[in-house]
């Protein structure tokens, strides 16, 4: 990830047949993200207690589509959050930040997004 592409920011990917989990970090925040990299990141200090995480509940990728999100480098006041099928659970933390300007393959599932069946079959 490079930091000065996050100007360019559109959108977040999530995977609709994934499942992710809600998970605290202190008392006001939540990390949304797949169960390996909250493990992964119990480990990095990111949590309260060093190897241990709590997971608040668990969260269908499908419950993720269409949600607004802040992106704090990026010029739009909220993104939204899209479906990609490529997204691998089992690798990063299964949210995808999406600048379509710098990634041929982002721009490739945006335009694609914007055929009409694929937006009703999402549900956007």
């Amino acid at each position: 990830l490079r930091p000065e592409t996050m100007a360019g920011q559109t959108n977040c990917w999530a995977l609709p047949s994934g499942t992710y989990g809600a998970f605290a970090v202190n008392d006001t925040d939540v990390y949304v993200c797949s169960h390996r990299a909250a493990r992964n990141m119990s480990f990095q200090d990111i949590f309260p207690e060093f190897g241990k995480m709590t997971c608040l509940a668990e969260v269908p990728g499908a419950q993720l589509i269409g949600l607004p999100l802040s992106a704090p480098l990026s010029p739009y006041e909220r993104v939204y959050m899209l479906p990609l099928m490529s997204i691998k659970m089992n690798k990063g933390t299964g949210i995808v930040t999406s600048v379509p300007s710098d990634s041929p393959d982002d721009w490739a599932a945006f335009s694609d997004l914007k055929k009409p069946k694929k937006q009703e079959y999402f549900g956007l």
